[in-house]
């Protein structure tokens, strides 16, 4: 487990309890789980659910706790979830995270790749399958991301979308890089958890496809974008292959891209969501 290895001394500030928002922990909600998961040896989470907005979805916030450092003094993660009878109404939305967080006692953290990845595992835990989890790209800590889907890299390819196909959310991406109407916030990407098997292996076929593409044209881009996105889209296609069944090789076989089915598609498509 990598260390908090950067910190800094700022005078300490400390936020006033909100009677509005409860431990995620004893409430019956998606996010209960995400209420003191373990993102790291000796660092977790601590999860708080708060009120609705205007259509039902619950505000969530959540801090960071580090044995012998303490907590952070702001929450790391802000955003939404929701629950519904269908797999496209439950999702989680990550509206703002910090990577760079204050501790109490006026302490900087950089939190390091390692537990970026398990704080996305532990957000992306509660996704049913059919649902989706949606990540901010907007922040300093995301940057890359950012960059790099401006250069039409595939979001796979991305250091976030990377961690969301890990984390089992990344059967499909969209993303969200124009707020429509201006209300929706940062810009976003929304990852798909697979329906089923079939859907899983139906969506392979395209996302190896894309990623052969990329991996020709890529050295048009900016040495630092290379330099992070090429080692992940090797690792994803060596990861699809295996998923096909495929020997190792350019080639893509036809029939891997299959769309959806029309029945699997109607229900991938309840709730708005398209995948």
């Amino acid at each position: 487990m990598p260390r908090f290895a950067s910190l800094r001394r700022m005078n300490p500030a400390h936020a006033s309890p909100d009677p509005r928002w409860a431990p995620a922990s004893g409430a019956e909600h998606l996010l209960a789980g995400l209420d003191g998961a373990e993102v790291g040896r000796g660092v977790r989470l601590a999860a708080e659910v708060g009120p609705p907005n205007s259509v039902g979805a619950r505000y969530f916030r959540a801090f960071l706790e580090v044995d012998a450092l303490g907590r952070t003094r702001e929450p790391v993660l802000r955003g939404l979830a929701n629950q519904g009878p269908y797999p496209g109404f439950n999702w989680v939305e990550v509206t703002a995270f910090d990577a760079s967080p204050y501790l109490e006692d006026g302490r900087q953290l950089e939190i390091p790749e390692a537990v970026d990845l398990q704080i996305v595992r532990a957000l992306a835990a509660p996704v049913p399958p059919g649902g989706h989890l949606m990540l901010e790209y907007d922040s300093h800590g995301r940057r890359l991301t950012a960059q790099a889907l401006a250069a039409r890299v595939p979001p796979v390819a991305t250091p976030l979308g990377a961690m969301m196909f890990a984390a089992g959310c990344g059967v499909a991406f969209r993303d969200w890089y124009i707020s429509e109407g201006g209300r929706e916030g940062p810009r976003k990407l929304q990852g798909f958890r697979a329906i089923d098997a079939s859907h899983e292996r139906a969506r392979a076929g395209p996302m190896l496809a894309d990623l052969q593409a990329f991996m020709a044209r890529s050295k048009e881009l900016d040495w630092h974008v290379q330099a992070r996105t090429r080692p992940l889209a090797e690792a994803t296609i060596a990861a699809l292959r295996a998923r096909l069944e495929l020997p190792e090789g350019p080639p893509t076989p036809p029939g891997n891209g299959a769309e959806l089915s029309s029945t699997r598609a109607r229900r991938a498509r309840r709730g708005g969501a398209e995948v």
